[in-house]
């Protein structure tokens, strides 16, 4: 009877990067001096607007319980930026606010999966993604894409992992760990794939805001609007907004889904903090001038990463073109030992860099890239560069 009731346990895993914060934190508690280079938020504060609209709801006892959906304002407001982003207009109903960007996806993948579903999941995946597809009862689908390419999709890559049990692709553009941004060609595959299959297709476009020129964020709806009755929207303001701890992000989509997905909310969470809904509110109408004020600074301190990677001897570092990540390939420090430590993976390097360096990066394993380190680069100038020769020290005296 025990083991019966504990048989769904080895489904939920551990978030490979927050689990790794946590260990962090414990050492630090110990006086370990580490240098932490793994957590996926920007070094600014939250816009002042939203700090000053949440402390004003405080105030002003707004306290309780708003619609479950999240407040009608907001949801206009999100609407509205969504219609400046895709061209395309949406109605509160096909809003739903929810706490974080990671929850609507995963409240998205509620209202569509059955047992036994696929959902294509391209590799290298954002951490969460496929450990929420296996924990509805689904099966992820990985499609692996290449550094030599840019990480983008194929034509030829999505026939090969499309069956009769898909459901969905599942993209994040912007990518969590690589940087890449998907070019119109890639997303014209993806909506031709989709359209063609009569699939949903989530799209995770939380780093949206943060985009290297001359590149820029491009809507797949926006281009390709034939998508609509197919694409389910996921995002929110941790990133762009620096608004981590506030908790809050939105689902978008046909309005029978995003109810379906609301009944989900309903029954486990209800409404997002009513104080961050005032918050995000307030951040949407400072949007343009926010973005200004730290862009320039994540451009020079991607150039410095990017130049302190590429100067170790066997890395291969490919230029993100978004979000605050690299996701150099190590493959040419397997093998290799320190001491009498042999470094098998990517986790085990990791580790070593972690215990004898005291620099934390995640390993490739979360990602599904073997062979590779994430290293986040959104990091006052000081802790980056004391992080960065850490590793390179670190990488350089593996024999």
């Amino acid at each position: 009877m025990k083991k019966e009731r504990h048989k769904t346990k080895g489904k939920i895993k551990p978030s490979g990067t927050i689990s790794l914060y946590d260990r962090v934190e414990l050492m630090r508690r110990d006086g370990a001096d580490i240098v932490l280079l793994a957590v996926g938020e920007l070094n600014v504060d939250s816009p002042e607007s939203a700090k000053n609209a949440g402390i004003k709801a405080i105030q002003d006892n707004f306290t309780r319980y708003t619609m479950t959906d999240g407040t009608l304002e907001l949801r206009a407001a999100v609407a509205s930026r969504l219609h400046e982003q895709t061209g395309q207009k949406f109605n509160e109903n096909q809003i739903l606010m929810t706490n974080g960007c990671k929850q609507a996806t995963y409240n998205l993948l509620m209202a569509i999966l059955e047992k036994g579903d696929e959902v294509i999941t391209p590799t290298p995946y954002y951490t969460s993604h496929p450990i929420q597809v296996e924990l509805l009862g689904g099966r992820p689908v990985l499609l692996q894409t290449h550094q030599e390419n840019d990480y983008q999709i194929s034509k030829a890559a999505l026939g090969k992992a499309v069956s009769r049990k898909t459901k969905a692709l599942l993209i994040t553009s912007p990518q969590n760990p690589t940087g890449a941004v998907y070019t119109l060609g890639t997303l014209k595959n993806i909506a031709d794939f989709v359209i063609k299959n009569d699939l949903w297709l989530i799209s995770d476009e939380i780093y949206c805001g943060i985009v290297y020129p001359p590149e820029r964020f491009e809507s797949i709806l926006k281009h390709f609007p034939k998508i609509r009755e197919n694409l389910l929207i996921a995002n929110g303001f941790s990133k762009s907004f620096a608004m981590t701890g506030w908790r809050i992000g939105f689902a978008a989509g046909p309005e029978e889904i995003i109810q379906l997905a609301s009944d989900v909310h309903a029954n486990t969470t209800s409404n997002v903090c009513s104080i961050s809904q005032k918050a995000a509110l307030a951040a949407l109408k400072e949007e343009p001038e926010f973005y200004k004020s730290f862009m320039n600074d994540l451009i020079s301190k991607r150039a410095l990463a990017l130049k302190t990677m590429n100067s170790i001897n066997g890395i291969r570092c490919h230029e993100p073109r978004g979000a605050f990540y690299l996701f150099p390939n190590i493959q040419h420090f397997i093998g290799k030992k320190a001491k009498s430590r042999i470094m098998q993976t990517s986790s085990a390097i990791a580790d070593y860099l972690l215990s004898e360096h005291g620099v934390a990066i995640v390993q490739g394993e979360a990602f599904g890239a073997p062979g590779h380190i994430r290293i986040s680069f959104a990091v006052d100038q000081k802790t980056l560069e004391k992080g960065l020769n850490r590793i390179k020290k670190g990488l350089e005296q593996l024999q």
